[in-house]
């Protein structure tokens, strides 16, 4: 595996959101494991999983916003970071992958940005 080290996390400037979201995941969309998200911000989602990623994979992505409508996001996602056993990136986190969205429809993009604006803290 690769890893990116913590200089590369601390650049990251965004407004994040502590959400527990179900999260499809997976390489195929006909195959999408489950599991959850520890949070969310407009250019990505950290996803708690032991699948055996690699940085720069590219997953495949479907969740509900939380909130009134529950509206579906589904996109490709790239493994910008992993939290393994082994190296913990943030410790504060469980293991996982930090997952960078890509191909995000705009009005998706839209909506998690407005919930955002409501709900997140920097």
């Amino acid at each position: 595996m690769q890893w990116h080290n913590e200089d590369t996390l601390e650049r990251r400037s965004s407004v994040r959101l502590k959400a527990e979201i179900r999260v499809y995941y997976g390489e195929y969309q006909s195959k999408l494991l489950t599991g959850y998200s520890v949070d969310l911000s407009p250019g990505g989602i950290f996803l708690v999983t032991t699948c055996p990623f690699d940085v720069d994979d590219i997953v495949k992505l479907k969740f509900s916003m939380p909130g009134e409508g529950e509206k579906t996001v589904s996109c490709d996602a790239r493994v910008a970071w992993i939290n393994s056993e082994e190296k913990r990136l943030k410790p504060e986190y469980s293991t996982g992958v930090g997952l960078q969205f890509v191909g995000l429809a705009p009005e998706d993009h839209g909506s998690i940005v407005e919930l955002l604006e409501v709900e997140a803290v920097w």
